[in-house]
């Protein structure tokens, strides 16, 4: 028994410093996470609100939805969790994924035609976005609204959209700046079952595993 105690000590030694290398300084909250406790307020990011508002407008008066993703292992995931969620809003939803060859990174015109022609006035996208200056004023010629969810590194202004969600902007106020793309689309879907409640309290934690999927894919 004593040998025994001494081999358990070490291993619960070698877990905190495991932990520890890593950056886990509460090894509680880490082993055991509490959806609701572990979830900073996702209003706390930048035009969070005016993104609220503006998607609850879409559903109130019918409008024909886009959620427009990259084509990675991020943005797809990030794009279907985010679909998922405003169907249960009773949105009509198209998911676009460009081709990666063909279409390339990014919002394009030949897309924005596409959805214009489909009568769609509201493109949400996911994983892309804070760079898309051009493309982005195009749609609102198009009288296609935008709103950007995305992650990558802001580098001066952001495009005139009606949001431009990223933890990366300088006016950010969410205390962790590291989310993936598809982070960031659940952290919309949580900021509009807060507003609005469209699913069963708790039901929305479901698509968690599609932004964990994104989470280790892009290895942020």
């Amino acid at each position: 028994m004593k040998v025994y105690r001494v081999r358990e000590r070490h291993h619960e030694n070698l877990l905190d410093d495991l932990l520890l290398a890593r950056g886990v300084t509460d090894k509680d909250a880490f082993l055991n996470p509490d959806f609701v406790r572990d979830s900073h307020d996702p209003f706390l990011l930048p035009d969070m609100g005016v993104a609220v508002d503006r998607i609850i407008s879409a559903q109130k008066n019918n409008e024909q939805v886009c959620v427009w993703s990259d084509y990675d292992c991020d943005g797809i995931p990030g794009g279907v969790l985010l679909t998922d969620f405003l169907r249960s809003m009773v949105l009509a939803v198209r998911h676009y994924i460009p081709h990666r060859h063909e279409e390339g990174y990014g919002l394009n015109k030949e897309g924005l035609d596409e959805l214009a022609e489909q009568k769609i006035s509201l493109i949400i996208t996911v994983d892309l976005g804070t760079t898309e200056f051009e493309n982005i004023e195009y749609a609102k010629q198009k009288g296609i609204d935008v709103i950007v969810t995305d992650h990558h590194l802001v580098t001066g202004d952001v495009p005139k959209a009606v949001a431009v969600i990223n933890p990366k902007r300088p006016d950010n106020k969410y205390p962790f700046d590291g989310l993936c793309g598809a982070g960031m689309a659940w952290k919309l879907v949580q900021a509009l079952q807060i507003k609005g409640n469209f699913v069963k309290e708790g039901q929305e934690k479901w698509l968690i595993d599609l932004a964990a999927l994104g989470t280790l894919s892009d290895m942020v």
